[in-house]
């Protein structure tokens, strides 16, 4: 929090106001900003980069959007939830606001790589605890509703899957120490990551997912290939658990490489077709 105050109301109210205006300021915009110009403005120039040909039903786009909403309502109920146990004492941050300490920046850099390990390695063992058949029909199936996703769908979540989204925020900061800059930076850079999965177009060239070094970081492809198959693909930001655990979908890189290979075809105009050999 850049600010502090006395547990009060007033002070809840001021939280409450505070997270809510952070988390939907910074995600409708850039997400629907993603939307517009893919959806619509520059549909026609970024069609060859779509992953799956057809385009999603408005009805599907709208769902996005109002469960995105109480994903949001969740994030900021956990956050004044926290902020409260803090201020009460119940709980202990160890998040702080003087840049000098633990070293500078050189652990600044250290806590971003370590909240980031943190997060995909939570992630993909939820994300698999998720797809359970006992649990997968009552939480996740919510998600799955986004069968051809796009941006808006990054946050569309289940009340119940938006709080165990948000846990390991929770779990890091009770544990490590972190800037309060630095963290904001990962939320930051997780929300952007997380709408680029769910983009729905992949730009990355032929060979990116099965080349030596390349084929640890996840694509847009892998995500969608996901959300089309269910059962496959779990990771986030890296495709290391996937790799380990043999949970990718075994013809991801060939069908990547397809996409690829589509794009790059080029189709003749009207007047190269008839013009003389």
């Amino acid at each position: 929090m850049p600010f502090s105050c006395e547990l009060s109301l007033d002070c809840l109210i001021q939280v409450g106001s505070f997270q809510l205006f952070m988390n939907f300021v910074r995600y409708y915009p850039i997400a629907g900003a993603a939307f517009l110009i893919f959806y619509f403005w520059k549909k026609d120039y970024f069609a060859r980069f779509k992953i799956q040909e057809k385009y999603p039903a408005a009805e599907k786009i709208w769902n996005e959007i109002r469960q995105s909403a109480i994903t949001l309502i969740v994030f900021s109920s956990i956050g004044i939830t926290i902020y409260s146990l803090i201020r009460l004492g119940v709980l202990k941050s160890y998040m702080y606001k003087d840049p000098t300490m633990y070293g500078g920046v050189p652990y600044m850099i250290l806590s971003f790589l370590m909240i980031t390990v943190w997060h995909e390695t939570y992630f993909y063992w939820a994300h698999r605890l998720m797809h359970h058949k006992k649990i997968y029909k009552y939480v996740h199936q919510v998600h799955h509703q986004s069968v051809n996703p796009t941006p808006v769908a990054a946050y569309n979540f289940h009340y119940i899957e938006a709080f165990f989204e948000a846990i390991y925020a929770v779990i890091f900061t009770l544990t490590v120490p972190i800037y309060y800059p630095v963290f904001i930076i990962h939320t930051f850079y997780a929300m952007i990551m997380n709408i680029w999965f769910h983009l729905g177009y992949e730009f990355l060239p032929k060979g990116f997912a099965s080349h030596w070094f390349f084929k640890w970081i996840n694509t847009s492809t892998h995500h969608n290939l996901h959300h089309q198959k269910f059962n496959g693909n779990y990771g986030l930001y890296f495709n290391f658990w996937d790799r380990i655990m043999g949970t990718n979908f075994p013809y991801y890189e060939t069908y990547f490489d397809n996409l690829a290979d589509k794009r790059n075809i080029t189709v003749p105009t009207e007047n190269e077709i008839h013009a003389p050999a």
